[in-house]
C-alpha cells in the first residue's frame, strides 16, 4: 500500500504556524519536515527552488512536509509516495492586515519601530498570495512572474489549485488540521500558536482594522487583490464565479517601486518615523549620517511615487 505524504503549502498569516507546531510535536523531527531557506544570502525572488532539500532525516520516514520554503519540486524526492496537497487562504483584505498588525509586533519585540500601514502595503508584491503560490509552490523567478498576464496567472493558479486534495478558507482551519491528524494518527485538535492575543500582551500594540483606515489606505487596498480575491472566493469559498480584472496590471510599476519602498520600510523599522528619529542615529558631529541622508531622501520621494 503506497505511504500517503501530507503537503500542507504555508500561505503567511492563514493559520498554518498553529497546525506546523502541532505537527512538530506530535509527529517529531523524523516524520515531520519544514525546509529551510536555501540560501540565506540570496534573495529568494531570483531562485528557482527556494528550500535546502536536506532532509532531517531518512525520507521514508517522513508523513508530512509544511512550511513558507519548499515547492512543488519537493515531490521528485518522494516518488513512491502518494501526495495528500492542502492550502488555507482567506479574506485578502483581512490577512494583509493580520500580516501588517503581526509584523508591527514581532519589530516591536526585537526593540525596532513600527510604521504606517501604507508603507507597509506599498513595499508588499500586487496580489501577494498569487505572487508567494507562483514564487514558492511554482517555483518561478521574479522575471518569469513578471512577464505573465494576469489572465495568465490565474489559469496558472487555477490548474495548481485543481491538483490540491483541499482548498480551505482560514475557518475551517480546525477542520483541515484534523483531517490531516486523523491519517498521521496524532491528536486532532491543535493547541493555538503565535496567536494575535499573544502579540499583543507581549509588545502592547494595538491591532488596526479595516475600519481604522484612513481613505487614501482604504485607495490604496483597491484594485491590488483581484487575483486574490478571486483565488480565495474560487477555491477556499466554493463561489462559481470567474476572474475579472478591473484595472489594467500595475505589476511592474509597481514592482519596480517596491525597491524603494522596501529601503523606506527598513529605515522606518531601524530608526522610527522620521518625525521621532533618535539623536543617538544622529553623528556626533552634527552632521547626517548616511543611511539617515538615505533615508530622508527617499522619504521625500516616496511621497511622490
Amino acid at each position: 500500500m503506497t505511504k500517503n505524504l501530507h503537503l500542507l503549502v504555508h500561505v503567511p498569516k492563514c493559520a498554518g504556524r498553529t497546525i506546523e507546531t502541532h505537527f512538530q510535536r506530535h509527529l517529531g523531527s523524523e516524520r515531520f519536515w519544514s525546509p529551510s531557506r536555501r540560501s540565506k544570502r540570496l534573495p529568494p525572488e531570483i531562485l528557482g527552488r527556494k528550500y535546502d532539500p536536506t532532509p532531517p532525516g531518512p525520507l521514508d520516514k517522513i508523513d508530512a512536509i509544511s512550511g513558507h520554503m519548499f515547492g512543488q519540486s519537493i515531490e521528485k524526492l518522494f516518488p513512491d509516495r502518494q501526495f495528500i496537497r492542502t492550502v488555507i487562504l482567506r479574506n485578502p483584505e483581512q490577512q494583509i492586515l493580520s500580516w501588517y498588525n503581526y509584523r508591527m509586533m514581532r519589530y516591536m519585540s526585537e526593540g525596532l519601530y513600527p510604521f504606517s500601514f501604507s508603507l507597509f502595503l506599498r513595499a508588499f508584491p500586487t496580489d501577494p498570495v498569487a505572487y508567494y503560490l507562483l514564487e514558492r509552490w511554482l517555483e518561478m523567478p521574479w522575471i518569469r512572474i513578471a512577464s505573465l498576464s494576469a489572465e495568465q496567472k490565474v489559469a496558472l493558479l487555477d490548474q495548481t489549485l485543481s491538483q490540491f486534495d483541499r482548498v480551505v478558507d482560514i475557518s475551517k482551519a480546525d477542520e483541515l488540521c484534523a483531517w490531516h491528524c486523523q491519517d498521521l494518527g496524532i491528536p486532532l485538535v491543535p493547541g493555538r500558536s503565535n496567536t494575535s492575543d499573544e502579540w499583543v500582551e507581549k509588545t502592547g500594540w494595538k491591532p488596526i482594522k479595516h475600519s481604522d483606515l484612513s481613505e487614501h489606505e482604504l485607495q490604496l487596498l483597491r484594485g491590488r487583490f483581484a487575483i486574490d480575491r478571486y483565488l480565495w472566493r474560487r477555491w477556499a469559498l466554493k463561489q462559481d464565479i470567474k476572474f475579472e480584472r478591473t484595472s489594467p496590471s500595475e505589476f511592474i510599476p509597481r514592482q519596480s517601486l517596491r525597491p524603494l519602498y522596501q529601503l523606506r520600510l527598513r529605515t522606518a523599522r531601524q530608526f522610527g518615523p522620521l518625525g521621532v528619529a533618535r539623536r543617538r542615529f544622529m553623528p556626533r558631529s552634527g552632521g547626517i549620517s548616511q543611511i539617515s541622508w538615505l533615508y530622508l531622501n527617499y522619504s521625500v520621494l516616496g511621497n511622490f511615487l
